[in-house]
């Protein structure tokens, strides 16, 4: 078998991008509990200065009747509510994808983003988030 040539790395993320005029993932987390209300912690990748523009609820590993949830700039559903905590009802299986209203596209510039689940599933549940939006960071 021939040589296929040099070994090439993929990186999944952050984006690398000449400007910060794109919308790009800004966190995400896979297997939030919502069977269990309170916070799970989402890192915000590589940037110092960014702006929520859109945030998913997605594989849902059952359909989520009773669960609610929102992102927060502080833990508690504190700070400033970029998704206001509501029913995940929408949320019927691993398929769906549910863009949630985002209520704030305020310039942020925190370490971390926060899933509050306000009301708990009632059974075993996961649900993956994905935050995108603006990196306001000054790009040189």
């Amino acid at each position: 078998m021939a040589n296929p040539g040099p070994a090439v790395t993929i990186s999944n993320h952050p984006i690398q991008l000449g400007t910060n005029q794109a919308i790009r993932l800004l966190a995400s987390y896979q297997g939030v509990n919502v069977n269990a209300t309170g916070d799970t912690v989402l890192p915000i990748l590589d940037t110092g200065s960014y702006s929520v523009s859109n945030v998913i609820f997605t594989n849902a590993s059952t359909s989520l009747t009773t669960a609610l949830a929102g992102v927060f700039t502080a833990p508690s559903a504190g700070g400033t509510g970029i998704v206001a905590n509501a029913a995940l009802s929408a949320l019927t299986g691993a398929t769906v994808v549910s863009q949630r209203t985002v209520a704030s596209t305020a310039s942020l510039s925190g370490p971390n983003l926060y899933v509050n689940v306000g009301t708990a599933q009632g059974a075993a549940a996961t649900m993956d988030v994905f935050v995108y939006g603006y990196d306001l960071t000054f790009l040189p």
